[in-house]
């Protein structure tokens, strides 16, 4: 089980890099760039492959906040 928000941040890099077919290098920055919804994902424990595929835009259950709400 990870514990912390940088263990959750590796394994959604690792699964871009599995899902997508990047570099880590390309990865890192796509969820750098998509910070909130990482931390949001290791917040609610949402699996690391679903927020990469989220990043991705290959899931229908993508990551989504109502901003109003927040």
């Amino acid at each position: 089980m990870r514990n912390n928000l940088s263990e959750y941040i590796d394994e959604v890099i690792e699964a871009i890099v599995e899902l997508g077919q990047y570099t880590e290098e390309v990865a890192r920055a796509m969820a750098t760039e998509k910070r909130d919804d990482v931390e949001y994902g290791c917040k609610y424990r949402i699996s690391p492959s679903l927020v990469a595929g989220s990043i991705l835009g290959i899931n229908d259950c993508c990551i989504t906040r109502n901003s109003a709400a927040e």
